[in-house]
């Protein structure tokens, strides 16, 4: 055997064991489970925990029931989307209003909200910590402003609507500007696929 040939076959030896230890921990990366976007948060019917609503597609927005015009246009256009869609699709999706105000906001006080856009939409709270790994969860932020004289005071906050996917996974982040139309779309697009009758 020539030296070059025994050189090309060390080479082939060492790339071959190279493979096998840098393949291992790759492929180990590359099919760990996906991360989910796994939540619980308080309602008026309990606790709402985000497992049990595998299937679903879930429409998450931010707001608090002393919000004004701002929140109530989003919701009412989240709202009219949702009513576009057929008997069948709207039945996959889930819309979930969490409030960024727990120091007035309650379960109650926040279904109570948003039942004035649709009776279906969940309004949830949650403590203060709990609302903030939340928020964080979607990389969404809060912030509440100064109170006036008279105690009222303001929250601002991200007011994109995050859709998670059937599987639980952050999919989308829809622009707040969408109109019902736009909304519907993106909806539709994120539904599980119908499955053929059996």
């Amino acid at each position: 055997m020539s030296d070059n040939t025994l050189k090309n076959a060390l080479i082939v030896l060492v790339l071959l064991l190279l493979l096998v230890f840098v393949w291992q921990p790759l492929s180990r990366l590359f099919n760990a489970a996906p991360i989910t976007n796994d939540f619980v948060l308080d309602t008026a019917n309990g606790v709402l925990d985000s497992r049990n609503l595998r299937g679903n597609v879930l429409a998450i927005s931010f707001a608090y029931a002393h919000c004004e015009d701002e929140c109530s246009d989003r919701l009412a256009r989240l709202a009219a989307g949702l009513r576009l869609l057929s008997t069948r699709d709207r039945s996959l999706v889930r819309v979930i209003v969490v409030s960024v105000d727990p120091d007035r906001d309650t379960p109650a006080s926040m279904a109570d909200y948003v039942k004035r856009f649709q009776a279906e939409m969940i309004g949830a709270a949650a403590k203060p910590e709990d609302l903030k790994s939340f928020a964080e969860s979607f990389a969404a932020t809060y912030r509440k402003m100064p109170v006036a004289p008279d105690g009222t005071y303001q929250v601002d906050h991200n007011r994109p609507i995050y859709l998670v996917s059937a599987a639980g996974h952050f999919v989308s982040a829809l622009n707040e500007s969408l109109t019902p139309e736009e909304i519907a779309q993106a909806l539709r697009a994120k539904l599980p696929a119908q499955l053929p009758p059996s």
